[in-house]
């Protein structure tokens, strides 16, 4: 059942420093290592490893020589989460969901589209220091530990060769940052791709299941704590356990979402499209981020360069309800 350890293990990389996924099959992802606490003069050595194995998952350190199964491994990491891969695994649910997914032959299942494209693709962690994509997120402050969040493809046309469908859309060949979005099984969803200079397209996406909401950091995020939701899959990176999700996919992300899920949009107060958007989050219930009128930078990414801290701020200024109107009818008028 190795799908359940694969499961959460993403689920348990927001408390592994560094934490990147090396190879879908088989599993290999890679982390500092929380039992020794890995290089304690080198932020960016990660030398824990989870891998495939007979029964499952197991853990490795390079560094202290550390083994284990995943079992312990996540039991020592995060006791509560823990818990609940102990109920889901022994429930009885993992074997209903494997006979289920053993006669589902369609084409979408068949190909390995996540193998398929981090063949093409490079963490920017793993690039020199002196290297665009690197100097690019260090222009924009993401922290070090983020930047295996980050892929870099140095031709986007080749985007295609995973996406064939896009052959005759994708035709221009400049380097551009790698953003992939996948859904909880690790299933790829869609992608975008950020241009690294001035190019007049920033921004461009690609989708591999239109059925499903593009949810960036939905595969990782933890579920069981409190979670933010931006727009802007870069702000999410500078957020403790954040997703992004803008546009027609709101509505379905938050039929993913947990209900005390917090709404974080641009702080635009003059931009109408924003603030009926709020107005629309507020009136279903949920809980929305009201910046108070000193912050005068636009975006979470604005505010980190900033010195902000944004979590705190976001924390903060959480409202629901008739309190959420009452704040959002002041911010307006900024």
């Amino acid at each position: 059942m190795i799908w359940i350890d694969t499961k959460y293990a993403n689920l348990l990389s927001v408390k592994l420093e560094r934490y990147v996924v090396k190879k879908h099959s088989p599993f290999l992802a890679n982390f500092r290592c929380p039992i020794c606490g890995d290089s304690h003069k080198s932020k960016t050595k990660a030398r824990g490893y989870l891998l495939s194995s007979k029964n499952g998952l197991a853990m490795k350190c390079h560094n202290c020589g550390a083994s284990m199964g995943f079992d312990k491994f996540i039991e020592h990491v995060d006791s509560a989460l823990y818990s609940q891969y102990r109920l889901e695994k022994f429930s009885g649910k993992a074997n209903k969901k494997v006979a289920k997914q053993k006669f589902d032959f369609s084409p979408k299942n068949r190909i390995n589209e996540k193998k398929t494209l981090l063949d093409i693709i490079k963490p920017v962690s793993d690039l020199e220091e002196k290297h665009p994509a690197v100097r690019y997120c260090q222009s924009r402050k993401l922290p070090d530990y983020k930047l295996s969040y980050v892929y870099y493809v140095d031709d986007v046309s080749k985007i295609a060769s995973v996406l064939p469908e896009y052959r005759d859309k994708i035709k221009t060949h400049e380097p551009r940052l790698v953003l992939p979005f996948y859904d909880r099984e690790q299933n790829l969803i869609g992608v975008t791709m950020r241009a690294l200079d001035n190019n007049k397209l920033r921004y461009l996406t690609v989708r591999v299941d239109d059925e499903k909401p593009m949810i960036y950091g939905y595969d990782q995020v933890n579920l069981s704590e409190r979670v933010i939701c931006v727009e802007g899959p870069i702000d999410s990176l500078f957020l403790d356990n954040a997703v992004a999700v803008g546009g027609s996919d709101m509505k379905k992300a938050m039929e993913l979402l947990p209900d005390d899920t917090i709404y974080v949009f641009d702080n635009q107060p003059r931009n109408k499209q924003i603030c009926n958007l709020m107005a629309k989050t507020i009136d279903m219930g949920k809980s929305v981020c009201i910046f108070q009128n000193t912050i005068l930078a636009k975006d979470i990414n604005d505010m980190a360069k900033m010195g902000y801290k944004v979590n705190d701020i976001i924390r903060n200024n959480t409202f629901s309800g008739l309190e959420a109107k009452a704040q959002l009818s002041l911010w307006r008028k900024c």
